[in-house]
């Protein structure tokens, strides 16, 4: 088994190892998956330097921010995909799905207190970094934080990229190392020691192990004390629907991926940002699985595309395109992150993108709406009611009308800063890819980030990048997508 990258490796206390204990505890949070996962990998390190078992514990509290049924479901599909995979391995998995506020906490410091070393995961975002800042008062042995969220760390880069070009040359010129240091696709399998069920008697006899395949995940869902105003999605969590959901894009989608992926009427996007959100699937297992489709080498690369957007992987189309989204804008979103401590505030926006906005706030709004019309997709416009619809019933929205349903509620807003309080609490509040890096930069792409002046300028966006209903209709047919998500808008 290859070592884990010294630059994925961020150490939170540097104790030295309780030898005493009797286990690993890797405390899994972020990438909840067994299949390519850095921060698992370093835990089976540990276990096998140290001679020691491993103990995953995977928990999910019940009042962390914008906490749902719809994304508790989610996640425990996750859970419950792990719990067959870690069946016959050696490691023992304790998934825990709080009912209380503060038991999984407390469960938390009684496992790390009998932990030799403690791994878990290193995510930028949304209240990851606070609580793992936290538990380092609670943990008194070596304690390291560990990067798998994409094929490059997030905490190499020298500086903030403002700009998808800049980032894409950083990315172009650093990347080829990083396609030789990949994580284990299946790194359990080189664990050494099983772990003794009897090293958890005490706890088990006071928190309740739940095999989350022989319970019915309604009825559960339906006792816990969370929000059950957004209603569970139909989208699958877990890997195995991940899995599912690649080998279908990979067989269908992505042979007219660069043509028809902005089509809200057609199936050719990935629809995996749930999955890499929840860390149900990790983006070296979608690269890999592109790349062998296409026999594609790290031979290909032309050096003399550095920075471009098409050309320098020296694949398809529809792979320069695809990868561009999986790795250019999804990795420059987690780079501004750990780069930005204030990456969801205004005040973050680029100076040109706050002055042009501040310019025309008090511009005159033909249309204004304040936020239960939004969240009930209650507008003048059918095309964005649909979009809304769609975020509101299945927590995803297509690509493409997401940026123009983002853009409108910045037209039909007092302000920007309220037009962005509205965006944040609507894509947090709903979309299964939201509270994320990622979704970040969507959101604050609609109001300039990563995006240039345009002109001519206009009322209320300034040099803001502009776009219609009306355009969107035109460029696209919208029938089909219409008549699945229209909630009978009056226009």
């Amino acid at each position: 088994m290859l070592e884990v990258p010294i630059n994925r490796i961020t150490t939170l206390n540097d104790d030295q190892p309780n030898m005493d204990a009797p286990y690993v505890l890797y405390w899994m949070i972020a990438f909840r998956r067994v299949n390519y996962n850095f921060s698992l990998q370093r835990a089976i390190e540990w276990a096998n330097k140290l001679s020691k078992p491993l103990l995953i514990f995977e928990p999910m509290t019940i009042d962390y921010p914008m906490a749902s049924i719809r994304f508790h479901k989610f996640a425990i599909e996750g859970i419950q995909d792990i719990q067959k995979q870690t069946e016959k391995s050696k490691a023992f998995y304790f998934p825990y799905v709080e009912e209380k506020k503060g038991v999984a906490d407390k469960l938390l410091i009684e496992l790390a207190k009998n932990a030799a070393v403690v791994i878990t995961d290193d995510y930028p975002t949304y209240f990851v970094p606070q609580m793992t800042a936290e538990a380092k008062g609670s943990i008194q042995t070596t304690y390291e934080l560990v990067d798998s969220n994409g094929l490059l760390p997030i905490r190499i880069a020298e500086k903030e990229y403002v700009r998808a070009h800049d980032f894409r040359r950083f990315m172009h010129k650093n990347i080829e190392d990083f396609l030789v240091e990949v994580p284990e696709q299946d790194p359990l399998e080189y664990l050494n020691l099983k772990f003794d069920e009897k090293l958890l008697e005490p706890i088990l006899k006071k928190y309740e192990l739940v095999d989350f395949n022989k319970v019915n995940t309604q009825d559960f869902l339906n006792n816990l004390n969370v929000d059950k105003s957004v209603e569970i999605s139909d989208v699958v969590g877990g890997y195995n629907a991940a899995k599912l959901r690649l080998d279908l894009f990979a067989k269908k989608g992505f042979n007219d991926y660069s043509k028809l992926r902005s089509h809200p009427s057609e199936d050719a996007s990935s629809q995996l940002s749930p999955y890499f959100h929840f860390g149900h699937i990790s983006t070296y297992e979608v690269f890999e699985k592109i790349i062998s489709n296409e026999s594609w080498s790290v031979e290909n690369i032309d050096p003399n595309f550095v920075g471009r957007r098409e050309g320098w992987w020296g694949g398809s189309a529809n792979l320069e395109s695809f990868f561009d989204e999986l790795i250019t804008w999804r990795e420059l979103g987690y780079h501004t992150c750990v780069k930005r401590a204030n990456y969801d505030q205004y005040q973050s926006l680029p100076e040109w993108a706050i002055k042009t906005l501040d310019d025309h706030a008090n511009d005159e709004r033909e249309y204004i709406y304040d936020l239960s019309e939004f969240t009930n997709a209650n507008t003048h416009d059918e095309i964005w009611n649909a979009a809304q619809n769609q975020l509101k019933t299945e927590g995803r929205i297509h690509n493409y009308l997401r940026m123009l349903w983002g853009k409108k509620i910045l037209e039909w807003t007092p302000n920007p800063q309220i037009a962005l309080s509205y965006l944040i609490d609507l894509n947090d509040r709903f979309a299964l890819d939201g509270r994320d890096p990622n979704s970040y930069s969507g959101v604050f792409w609609i109001l300039g980030r990563y995006d240039r002046a345009w002109g001519p300028e206009r009322p209320i966006y300034g040099k803001i990048r502009y776009m219609t209903s009306k355009s969107t209709a035109t460029k696209f047919n919208l029938k089909p997508y219409l008549e699945k998500y229209s909630v009978g808008s009056t226009v």
